[in-house]
């Protein structure tokens, strides 16, 4: 398939992956008003929300990647997407690369995921960009403008990692804190999703999900690995049907040398739900029929690299699956929350930092 088809529909996913996408609530909490962002629920987590110098002091990273794209990819698609990011950065119009199918391959992938901002803001015609070792691009804006949107876009960034992280948090901590993050502020687009029904041109992105706080699942699912990625935690995307055929994306995270499946999709509108954090492969297919053979991992248009080839096989957080957070306590690594039946319960996390 040529590519130049992907950098429309890299983040958009293969059209069955999106067509299912809806956030798994039923349609009365369509009009709940944690779903229209009025929630006044807080996650009472750590001193971090308490005093000015328990945050974070993280700072913008141009160029982020997570292992398993990388190694699906490979080191000439890396290092031309290193050298197109430093391109756009000093407001040049081509970039090296070293040949036509590592630059197709790159610029219909590598942005969608890892660069939110140029994805939306540059373009590549495909046909003729490539010439001598050097690829061309177009701006859609003026450099100008674009210079002060990426500015606005690193301060919007780093202001969310700063303000919900601390300096001291383990990777765990990291995705704990900003999936609770997006729970508690973002909510699904239901009207794109009616939309894109009958307008496939549509175009989807992680950053109108970071600056309309609104999303689908492909949204929603990049924008959270980038957030991670930016925090310095492994992750990436992931994507399948379910028994049924309804398509969805989510994130899928490397900790401590371990792969899990997160979902902030499914928990936007349900304030501080820990049903779909750190799954294994069983329960992903438990809660919605994803099966692990069928998931791709990070790209989807690599077949000899789909879910297969990776194993998300530890439980440890299982106690967590069905519960509702109450607070967490950093210092003594313990997470405050309520089972399905009510109960409260304490899940001490001090075995992964």
């Amino acid at each position: 398939m040529k590519r130049r088809l992907l950098n429309l529909i890299s983040v958009f996913v293969v059209s069955c992956y999106i067509a299912g996408c809806a956030v798994k609530t039923p349609d009365s909490i369509k009009n709940d008003p944690f779903v229209s962002g009025t929630s006044s629920v807080t996650v009472e987590s750590t001193e971090a929300t308490i005093t000015t110098e328990a945050r974070g002091h993280f700072e913008f990273k141009p160029v982020v990647i997570s292992s398993i794209f990388r190694d699906i990819m490979g080191e000439d698609m890396y290092q031309a997407y290193c050298n197109y990011i430093k391109a756009v950065q000093n407001g040049e119009d081509s970039f090296e690369v070293k040949d036509e199918h590592t630059y197709d391959w790159m610029i219909g992938q590598f942005p969608c995921q890892l660069q939110p901002l140029y994805y939306i803001y540059t373009e590549s015609s495909y046909g003729g960009a490539f010439k001598d070792g050097r690829a061309k691009f177009q701006y859609k804006i003026s450099k100008e403008e674009l210079a002060a949107k990426e500015a606005e876009f690193e301060k919007l960034v780093t202001d969310i990692l700063n303000e919900n992280l601390r300096d001291d948090y383990s990777d765990f901590e990291k995705a704990l804190a900003l999936y609770l993050y997006i729970s508690n502020n973002y909510t699904y687009d239901y009207e794109s999703f009616e939309k894109m029904k009958d307008d496939t041109s549509m175009v989807f992105s992680a950053y109108k999900f970071l600056t309309r706080k609104t999303g689908i699942c492909s949204e929603c699912s990049t924008a959270y690995s980038y957030f991670l990625l930016q925090a310095g935690v492994d992750a990436t995307v992931a994507g399948g049907n379910n028994y049924s055929g309804e398509g969805h994306e989510w994130s899928y995270l490397t900790i401590n040398g371990k792969n899990y499946h997160v979902d902030p999709t499914y928990v936007m509108g349900r304030p501080n739900c820990l049903s779909y954090f750190m799954m294994t492969d069983e329960q992903r297919e438990l809660e919605d029929g994803f099966k692990k053979e069928k998931t791709s991992i990070a790209c989807h248009y690599k077949e000899d690299h789909n879910g297969s080839k990776y194993d998300a096989n530890d439980d440890f957080f299982a106690p967590l699956w069905g519960g509702t957070l109450t607070s967490w306590d950093h210092k003594k690594k313990l997470i405050y929350y309520t089972d399905m039946d009510g109960n409260n319960k304490t899940f001490d996390y001090s075995k992964v930092g």
